[in-house]
């Protein structure tokens, strides 16, 4: 049967449902028939025929990719994504690598990594539900996981746009610490630029989104920077208890801002 993904039977993970997505996303004209069982040799021969996360066998010319021969391999949403020419948009994404060493090495070893007790706190139940759907009847969920993938990939096409835009934008120091400054409302990305920085930016300064003023914000927990002591400035309209944001109530000039900057920057 032509236009056929196999994977395996049993319980499903992230890595087989991702990479089932992305095949679906990008081949978006094709109607696929998605089956959960081990594949024959004969399937496994047939380059027209997707054999995912199960076979024992990386052959990404026969459409082969399954990654269990060797820890050292990439997990099977990531051999996928490289067959599909994919992997310079989705490396951007902040759960990329992560979600490979947890699929690889397990929950317990990447607790240890990370200093934590256990992951079941991080476990998402919108994904548990997700995959028990897909176990049960892949067909029941095929335009979902078709509109998931094609969401991801518009999402770290989006977020790379937003990296060149930080990359691009105003720096400056004040009183020793960094500050981006951004002329736009979207925040897409920046936490995640501003910590690939080095050294990692402390502020920063965009405009907000739900009013007319700027949007202050303290970045990477940098110590020293509390926007909670703008709070009964005339300027300002909302300022955080914890001072982790603060907004103005108007945008006024860049010079006049960083002075409430300085402001907020412990001696």
């Amino acid at each position: 049967m032509n236009n056929l993904i196999i994977t395996h039977p049993g319980t499903a993970h992230f890595d087989d449902f991702f990479a089932i997505s992305l095949v679906l996303a990008i081949n978006n004209d094709v109607i696929y028939t998605i089956e959960r069982r081990h594949p024959t040799e004969e399937e496994l021969a047939n380059p027209e025929i997707w054999v995912i996360d199960v076979g024992k066998k990386l052959e990404p010319d026969l459409k082969n990719f399954d990654h269990h021969q060797s820890t050292d391999t990439p997990a099977s949403f990531m051999l996928v994504a490289d067959h599909l020419g994919l992997t310079a948009t989705l490396r951007i994404t902040p759960w990329w690598e992560f979600k490979d060493k947890f699929d690889r090495f397990g929950p317990f070893k990447i607790a240890d990594e990370l200093g934590v007790e256990n992951l079941l706190p991080f476990i998402n139940p919108i994904e548990v539900w997700f995959l028990e759907l897909f176990e049960q009847n892949p067909s029941e969920i095929y335009p979902l996981m078709r509109s998931f993938g094609q969401n991801v990939i518009k999402g770290a096409r989006s977020l790379s746009s937003q990296f060149e835009f930080w990359t691009n934008s105003e720096k400056c120091i004040v009183k020793n610490k960094t500050v981006l400054i951004g002329l736009t409302n979207d925040s897409t990305g920046l936490q995640r630029y501003s910590s690939r920085m080095d050294p990692p930016a402390e502020i920063s300064v965009t405009y907000d989104g739900r009013g007319e003023g700027w949007r202050l914000a303290r970045l990477n927990e940098a110590m020293g920077v509390d926007f909670s002591k703008l709070e009964g400035d005339e300027k300002i309209k909302f300022a955080h208890k914890t001072g982790f944001i603060a907004k103005t109530k108007r945008r006024i000039p860049v010079n006049e801002l960083m002075k409430l900057v300085e402001k907020a920057i412990a001696d």
